[in-house]
């Protein structure tokens, strides 16, 4: 009896021991399988995040890959338009240009030419007309009478060719005198009837001062009767007053 009691206790004692390691071992490897999942998780989200932060720096840098890149070249310029053929056709050419200047330096001369005074003839007066033969008078007619007579004015002849009866030498204006003017000049044209006598005077070439009394001295002469083909006729010429101090 005594012998199965202490046997009984070793048993029981053996089984507590059994039972006290199977929980440890139980226990233990609950507790790894709760560490390795949670190791597991851990790297899982880890791998997780790698892959994702990876991404998203790729997606970074080609962004600013983008926004760095330089702007594209402007579109080459359209191509100048062709020239209408009407315009070609129009355009001069240098042989042209020469053509048109050689015709323009033509006309020009051409002009000059129609412009130019005629040679006058051998034994004509300053002041003829053309068409006027030698002999004619100044104041005539194309076609005229030689030694005809002319209108109001008369022939017109050189103060040599008149006789004259009376002289006449105005004295200086005191007008002039007090003006301190010098010696003067002053031609007057007369005009002279069929018996000699000055009908009408035009001052010419002479002060304002002057006019006056060359006028009166010129109407104070008095000339033979000047005749063409022994008829009297009106004349007309000019003298010369010398004024001097």
């Amino acid at each position: 009896m005594f012998d199965n009691i202490g046997k009984d206790l070793d048993e029981e004692a053996n089984k507590r021991r059994a039972l006290s390691l199977f929980l440890t071992v139980l226990g233990l490897g609950a507790v790894g399988g709760v560490v390795l999942g949670i190791t597991a998780w851990t790297a899982t989200q880890v791998i997780a995040n790698t892959d994702l932060g990876a991404e998203l720096v790729e997606l970074v840098e080609e962004e600013l890959a983008l926004d760095d890149a330089p702007p594209p070249p402007p579109p080459p310029p359209p191509p100048p338009a062709a020239a209408d053929a009407s315009e070609e056709e129009t355009e001069d050419t240098p042989d042209d240009m020469v053509e048109e200047v050689k015709e323009l330096n033509q006309e020009v001369k051409e002009e000059m030419k129609s412009d130019a005074k005629p040679a006058g003839v051998e034994g004509g007066v300053e002041g003829g007309v053309i068409g006027g033969v030698v002999g004619g008078v100044q104041g005539g007619i194309v076609g005229g009478v030689l030694g005809g007579q002319l209108g109001n004015g008369g022939v017109v002849v050189h103060q040599t060719d008149l006789q004259p009866k009376k002289r006449f030498t105005p004295e200086y204006p005191d007008a002039a005198r007090s003006l301190n003017l010098g010696d003067q000049k002053c031609l007057v044209k007369i005009y002279i009837d069929e018996e000699g006598v000055p009908y009408n005077a035009e001052v010419q070439q002479c002060p304002k001062v002057f006019e006056d009394n060359a006028k009166e001295g010129a109407l104070k002469w008095r000339w033979f009767p000047y005749k063409v083909d022994g008829k009297k006729v009106r004349v007309q010429t000019t003298i010369a007053f010398m004024y001097r101090l």
